[in-house]
């Protein structure tokens, strides 16, 4: 299952009461470009000509501080993980791209 709120692939696992979604390929290369692409497709979203160098950033963050917080922040905190609230807000659709460039509105 596709998280609906930002992208991430998940399996759903019953836990007592509720249902818990687990992230399947936790902080890989792969998860950030999963979650990425299944981010542009759940909104319509498309990507710029700089789509590998932001990953690449993402994946220095990564590294740098445990987790995909968006490159071009200082904030390493949940709201910047990529992709970003602001982003998961809507700002791409009220501005035209997300605040890095990644995520764009198609015209």
């Amino acid at each position: 299952m596709r998280c609906v709120v930002c992208g991430q692939l998940l399996t759903l696992r019953a836990d007592r009461d509720c249902w818990r979604g687990e992230r399947h390929a936790r902080l890989t290369d792969g998860e950030i470009r999963d979650r990425v692409e299944g981010f542009a497709e759940l909104r319509g979203y498309t990507f710029n000509e700089m789509k590998e160098e932001i990953i690449d950033g993402l994946l220095a963050k990564r590294n740098a501080f445990g987790d995909f917080y968006c490159p071009c922040r200082l904030d390493h905190s949940a709201d910047f993980q990529c992709p970003c609230k602001p982003t998961r807000s809507n700002d791409v659709d009220k501005h035209g791209k997300c605040h890095c460039g990644l995520f764009w509105r198609k015209t």
